[in-house]
């Protein structure tokens, strides 16, 4: 901070330098890794690859094939039969046998759900089934609904910033996003949550900062252009966001940035903090 502070007007007071710095360090990122709107279904899928420890469908599809490849069809064979015979054929049998007390009903029982489950689990994990491969659209349709479902369906609006480091290369170079909700406004789709007795506001649901690429700058400078978006584009007063209070980074970040702790008006139900910043 000091270094950065050098740069700072001799004029200016020595708070108003502090206060700029994080600004500063964020602007110097900008220039380095660019912040985006996310705006393409690419973009959309992108942040999804960079969410799923930077996998993207072909890559998980050749993974996939690829465990399969390894897997040792006899034994998996075999643990199979286990499964079936074993695992949930002799519990369950023990319970028909203690509510009938019928030997014989038992064993028909067990033949028809232990022994069919063994031997179906057995043949197809000798058959090399055992690691399901999906196709690249399943691929993709399943790692947009578990990462960015709220920007696919355009309920998020999201930005990312952007590296040429090879290793982002299967997210497209995204390293780093956030993606949040406009809430209480007439602009919000339809849908969005609303909270009772609050003003129009954008809601961060989430960010993340590769390992790799924290304390750049990054961080305050995608919070920045989030800031300028709420200003510009909609009728937001107020960012708000929930944070573990033991996620001492994060909390750093935020107040550098301006959030400040405050009473939570969504749930009172939670251990994380709320924290808001007025626009």
């Amino acid at each position: 901070l000091a270094s950065v502070e050098g740069f700072v007007p001799a004029q200016r007071s020595s708070r108003a330098a502090v206060a700029a710095a994080p600004h500063m360090v964020a602007e110097t990122a900008v220039e380095k890794y660019p912040i985006k709107q996310v705006v393409t279904e690419e973009d959309v899928l992108n942040i999804a690859a960079f969410r799923n420890n930077l996998k993207n469908p072909e890559i998980m599809v050749k993974d996939a094939k690829r465990k399969r490849r390894e897997t040792d069809n006899t034994a998996s064979a075999l643990q199979g039969l286990q499964i079936g015979f074993i695992n949930v054929g002799i519990p369950l049998a023990a319970f028909i046998y203690w509510k009938s007390q019928d030997v014989m009903e038992t064993l028909k029982f067990y033949a028809a759900t232990g022994g069919t489950m063994g031997i179906s689990l057995g043949i197809n994990n000798y058959l090399g089934r055992a690691v399901y491969v999906m196709d690249e659209a399943e691929a993709t349709n399943r790692i947009l609904v578990d990462y960015a479902e709220g920007l696919k369906r355009k309920f998020d609006i999201g930005f990312y910033s952007v590296s040429e480091d090879s290793m982002f290369e299967p997210a497209g170079g995204v390293m780093a996003c956030v993606d949040c909700q406009l809430r209480n406004s007439d602009k919000s789709p339809t849908g969005i949550q609303v909270v009772p007795d609050y003003p129009p506001h954008i809601y961060i649901k989430n960010m993340e900062v590769h390992d790799s690429m924290r304390r750049q700058g990054v961080g305050m400078a995608l919070l920045d252009a989030l800031e300028t978006y709420a200003k510009e584009e909609t009728d937001a007063e107020r960012l708000t966001l929930e944070v573990e209070e033991e996620n001492v980074g994060a909390v750093r970040l935020y107040e550098k940035a301006g959030f400040q702790f405050t009473d939570n008006p969504i749930t009172k139900l939670t251990k994380r903090k709320f924290m808001a910043k007025r626009l």
